[in-house]
């Protein structure tokens, strides 16, 4: 994965404290990233869900549970 540089300016009283926020800070983007690759799946399998009944709703809940945690898996969600 292609990734930009951030910089970001810290006060003097968490110097010693670099090695750990890099390391919370990798994780938040790490995070975000997976947070909206979930969103985008989420509204790729959403598409044209506002022109369906209650019971073809339901029917597509359970297709999406079956070969979700599989797709998740494929992306490194989980």
């Amino acid at each position: 994965m292609l990734m930009e540089e951030l910089t970001v300016k810290i006060p003097d009283s968490l110097k010693g404290d670099k090695g750990v926020l890099e390391k919370k800070i990798g994780e938040l983007v790490t995070l975000e990233a997976k947070r909206k690759q979930l969103i985008r799946l989420a509204d790729e399998t959403m598409k044209g869900a506002k022109q369906l009944g209650d019971k073809e709703l339901v029917e597509l809940g359970r297709k999406l549970k079956k070969g979700r945690f599989k797709e998740l898996k494929k992306q490194g969600l989980v």
